[in-house]
Formats: C-alpha cells, sequence, structure tokens
C-alpha cells in the first residue's frame, strides 16, 4: 500500500495532540492552549504547511517506486531505464483523389497542403500527377500532425490551400493507407513497461539459459553453467562437439555434499535423464514445478531447433586421493607420530596396529589414541573414519599393541579396510574434513576452448584442482599452524562438464 501523505489540518492536529500529552505528562500537569489563534495552534500550523510539502512528497515517491502507480514524470524514468520508449503519435496516410484535364501532367509545388474542415492539414508526397483519361490521379498526403483525429474516412472531401495550377480545388479521400494515432498515454505506457518486467524478452543469450534451469523448481539444481557453441550429444550425458554455431549445452549441478558419502553433486530423476526433464520445461511441455501443462510457454529461442541443445547433470572426473602433512599446536597435537602405520590384520572386529616406540616405557596412555581408520568411500566420505581406541595389549620389545574394535561405532555398514593403512588423527580433525570437502564443493566443471564456459571460473566456481589453494585454507583452520598437500602430486584440471572430486582424504602430523 502506498504512503498516505496528510493534510495541514491533520498534521496540526497531529503535533497539538503531542504537545498536550507532553504537558499532560509534566510534574506539575498542565493544560496547553491549543485553540485557534493560540501561540500553540500559530506553531503548529506553521510546521504543519512545512510538513505537508514533505508528506505530499512522500505519498508521491510511494506511488512512483513502482509503475502501476507511477507519475508521468517517473514513468518516462521507468521506460528510459528499462528500455521501453513511449510511443509516438502517428500521421496518417491516405490516398487523396485529384482532378484535371484527362491525361495531363500537373506538378505540385513542394510543400502544398489540402485541409479539412477542423482545420487539420495534409501534405502532398508527390511533386506531380498524371492524371488517367477521366481526369482523375491519385496522390498519397500525410498529415501535418500527429493523432488519431487526422484520418479520414473514405470520400471525406479536403481542400487546397492553394491548388496547384491546372487541378481543382478538392481532393476526395480514396484510401487509408495509414492510420493516425495519438501519443501513447502514461497509462498504456506504464502498463508495457509492466509487461516487460513481468516477461522479459528473452533472446536466448548465456544468462537466459542459466536463468531457465535455475527457476525449474522440479528438480534440486543449485548451480548451472553454460556452454555456448557446444554441441550436444545425442545421448546424456556425452562428449559433444565444440565451436558448433547455433548449439549451447548447459550443466547443472545438485546441493554441496558436505558429509554425504555419496561425493556427488549429479542430479538425478526418478524414471528419466535430468536432461529429459529440463528439456520438457524449456520446451513448455511441464512447468517449473515439473507438472505437464497445456498452455506452457516455449523458452527455447524459435531460431533454434530442439535437438541443438542439451541440459546435462554435472558428471565426477576420476576421483582425486587427498594426503595432508600437518604441524598442529599442543592442544591438537597426533596422539602417535607414526605417519602410516600399516593394518597387519582387520577383520569386522579386529585389528592390529604397530606403533613405533616404547609406549609403555614412557608412560603413554594407549586408551587415549585417536586414529583415522580407512572405513572406504563408500560408506564415509573421505573414507578414512576417526576413533578414539579402547585399552590397547602392549605386547612389549615388538612395538606391537592390539586393540580390540569390536565395540567401536563405525559408520553403518562399514568396517575397517584390510591392508590399508592407518594414522594417528588431530584434534582438529573435524574442521580440516570439512574444510576439506567445502573446497571440493565449490568446484565447478572444466572448461572449454573460446568462448568457454557461462559463468567463467573468474566469477563462478574455479574447475581446476590447485594444491597450493588448498594449503591456503587449511592454514586458517584453527590448531593448525603449518599444511602441506603431498598427494596427489600435481593440480587436477577436469574434462568440460566434468568435476574433480575427493576421493580418499587422510591427514599424517610431523
Amino acid at each position: 500500500m502506498a504512503f498516505a501523505g496528510q493534510t495541514v489540518d491533520e498534521i496540526t492536529d497531529t503535533i497539538l495532540g503531542y504537545w498536550s500529552a507532553e504537558y499532560a505528562a509534566a510534574t506539575p500537569a498542565r493544560v496547553l492552549l491549543i485553540s485557534r489563534g493560540s501561540d500553540a495552534w500559530m506553531w503548529a500550523r506553521g510546521l504543519a504547511v512545512i510538513f505537508q510539502g514533505l508528506s505530499a512528497q512522500a505519498e508521491q515517491n510511494s506511488h512512483d517506486i513502482l509503475p502501476d502507480e507511477a507519475s508521468d514524470a517517473a514513468v518516462e524514468r521507468f521506460g528510459n531505464v528499462y528500455g521501453v520508449p513511449r510511443r509516438p503519435g502517428v500521421a496518417a496516410q491516405m490516398s487523396v483523389v485529384v482532378t484535371g484535364a484527362p491525361a495531363t501532367t500537373y506538378p505540385v509545388p513542394f510543400g502544398s497542403t489540402l485541409s479539412w474542415t477542423d482545420g487539420t492539414l495534409y501534405q502532398a508526397l508527390f511533386t506531380s500527377v498524371t492524371t488517367d483519361v477521366s481526369g482523375n490521379a491519385p496522390l498519397s498526403v500525410e498529415a501535418t500532425t500527429t493523432g488519431a483525429s487526422t484520418t479520414r474516412d473514405v470520400t471525406d472531401v479536403l481542400t487546397w490551400q492553394s491548388a496547384p495550377a491546372g487541378l481543382g480545388p478538392n481532393g476526395t479521400v480514396s484510401a487509408v493507407t495509414t492510420t493516425g494515432a495519438d501519443v501513447e498515454s502514461y497509462g498504456d505506457w506504464a502498463q508495457r513497461i509492466i509487461g516487460r518486467l513481468q516477461e522479459r524478452p528473452a533472446s536466448g543469450n548465456r544468462a537466459d539459459w542459466k536463468a531457465w534451469c535455475e527457476a525449474f523448481t522440479g528438480l534440486d539444481i543449485r548451480q548451472v553453467w553454460v556452454y555456448p557453441l557446444l554441441q550436444p550429444p545425442a545421448t546424456y550425458p556425452g562428449a559433444g562437439t565444440e565451436n558448433v554455431l547455433g548449439c549451447v549445452t548447459v550443466v547443472c549441478a545438485g546441493p554441496a555434499q558436505g558429509d554425504n558419502p555419496e561425493n556427488s553433486r549429479s542430479i538425478g530423476a526418478s524414471g528419466a535423464s535430468l536432461g529429459t526433464v529440463v528439456k520438457a520445461y524449456i520446451e513448455g511441455l511441464i512447468n517449473a514445478e515439473g507438472l505437464v501443462v497445456t498452455d506452457g510457454e516455449q523458452l527455447r529461442p524459435v531460431t533454434m531447433a530442439s535437438a541443438d541443445y542439451g541440459i546435462e547433470t554435472i558428471t565426477e572426473q576420476t576421483p582425486t586421493n587427498v594426503q595432508i602433512t600437518l604441524i598442529c599446536n599442543t592442544a591438537n597435537r597426533f596422539s602417535f607420530s607414526n605417519a602410516f602405520t600399516p593394518v597387519v590384520d582387520a577383520t569386522s572386529t579386529r585389528f592390529s596396529l604397530v606403533v613405533v616406540g616404547d609406549w609403555t616405557a614412557t608412560g603413554n596412555d594407549l586408551s587415549t589414541l585417536a586414529a583415522l581408520v580407512n572405513v572406504g568411500t563408500a560408506f564415509y566420505r573421505g573414507g578414512f573414519y576417526r576413533v578414539v581406541l579402547p585399552t590397547g595389549v602392549y605386547n612389549g620389545g615388538t612395538n606391537l599393541t592390539t586393540w580390540d574394535l569390536t565395540a567401536t561405532p563405525f559408520p553403518v555398514g562399514s568396517a575397517p579396510v584390510a591392508a590399508s593403512s592407518m594414522s594417528a588423527a588431530p584434534e582438529c580433525w573435524g574442521s580440516l574434513r570439512l574444510a576439506v570437502f567445502d573446497y571440493f564443493d565449490a568446484l565447478g566443471p572444466g572448461d572449454t576452448t573460446p568462448p568457454g564456459r557461462f559463468p567463467s571460473e573468474d566469477s563462478d566456481a574455479r574447475s581446476t584442482f590447485y594444491r597450493d589453494a588448498l594449503r591456503g585454507i587449511l592454514a586458517n583452520v584453527p590448531g593448525v599452524l603449518s599444511a602441506n598437500v603431498t598427494a596427489p602430486g600435481a593440480d587436477q584440471t577436469p574434462l568440460p562438464k566434468k568435476v574433480v572430486t575427493l576421493g580418499t582424504l587422510l591427514v599424517v602430523g610431523l
């Protein structure tokens, strides 16, 4: 609802009411004389005159905030900003039959005009006319002013202001070639601006394709990338062919995975591929919620064939195993220093762990040790699960300590992976792994040759896994003094439409 301004009388009453209340609340209470002509009334009236102008302006501003109630001046600004120019008035054009001697050519001086009874003038558009055997000649004329009133009816008779030599004094309207029109009213102009805001034209540029896919709520689409000139494959997903004019491929990704062991932002749909479902929306066969409609709007540009564009889900490149070497502060130190401790024996209930050092001699309490146990990426994102080891059985000089993990809670369906390795777990493990997950979840798909994907890496999610970038992120995790990414041995750049995903995640301490 628009703001309603107040009159001078209303503002005066408001001020006097406030003053009277303040006087009554004073100690001792007093009565303010507010009758017309009193000092208080005169002051309040003067202020009200000033404030009324401000109130009126505020009311108008509240109307001008949107074009549906905007003033004429505001409608002009909306039209200029949104590229919706006002439709100008149109001057009527007509064909007029003039008369003279048969089969004769008559010059028509430039600026020659005919008039209607209301004073409207019509300028001749020909510089000469030639009569037929009946003495008639067609002459095109245009009104010198614009407006609907400039349109004449057939058989209306116009009169020459100064008839060219040899022609009769009048001309008869034989046809209307252009109907006159008034300049567009501000109300009609505002409605066209509103229509532009509600149904913005879709040229099919990169931003359009991104917006269309993001608008579809029938699937959980969180990120969209557009590949101009990338020809879609016959079936989805596929490689496609680059630099094909008139083609576009769009790649969609689901939500960040966090702790989700699925570790995939691919988007599926019940009984159909994402490409089929979203294409049905773009073709106007279903609405944004995925429901079948009969009056849907086709978003695809009319100059583009349906086969020339494709909608795909993002796919994972070969998972990247990550190993991080850390130096932590005292509060987050590793419970034992062995970088990799081989699992000597592992079953669903028991495994043995080789620990370097005479723990009994140094007074270490084996029950406080925390370890990262490999339970597999299918059950736990990153594969390695932190457990606090139960009391171990020290076997003396061989430095072999055995832990019984029967009662240790592992992720559902998982167990320590036989013949794998494990390491000590720092106290900040939880924060570390979430930082790594966030980094991978922010990665986008690989790029193509120019023109490249949209949004570009500079504006929306890098695609390449940069070891130094992850190292910088981990160095800011509380408790970490230094971090080094020792695996993979090089940065990882994905192919177009594919994304680098996390395999196993292991940290070791120095």
